[in-house]
């Protein structure tokens, strides 16, 4: 998803991983595909790919939940060359009730800056 200059702030970051949190919660794949994208996804359809990572995810789950804190965080990255700008990390209980990590990755260049799903796993 490619962002504005104007979303490149903490609570517009937090805003987004919310977004992204909540489809993968309410199971959007397609949705959560189409705005995110997916860095995992490989030679996979993204949606499908995004999916399948969920379910595995959550099949490692033990069967005495840990009962992890929701959260989020927005962290910044030095000026490096490989042109990450942030990670966004929002921590979301599933309703099966395993708690997943969903990490967004901000990169780019200049003003141009895209916010992509870079990984799923559990807390």
């Amino acid at each position: 998803m490619l962002l504005t200059e104007d979303q490149t702030d903490q609570q517009s970051l937090l805003r987004i991983g919310a977004e992204a949190a909540a489809l993968l919660v309410g199971r959007d794949f397609c949705a959560l595909a189409d705005r995110f994208g997916y860095a995992l996804a490989y030679d996979r359809k993204v949606s499908d790919a995004i999916e399948v990572d969920l379910a595995s995810c959550l099949a490692q789950a033990d069967q005495e939940l840990e009962q992890a804190t929701p959260w989020q965080t927005v962290k910044y990255f030095k000026p490096n060359a490989t042109n990450l700008f942030a990670v966004v990390e929002y921590v979301a209980r599933m309703p099966e009730g395993p708690a997943v990590l969903v990490e967004l990755i901000v990169s780019g260049d200049g003003s141009e800056r895209h916010i992509t799903l870079e990984d799923i796993s559990l807390v």
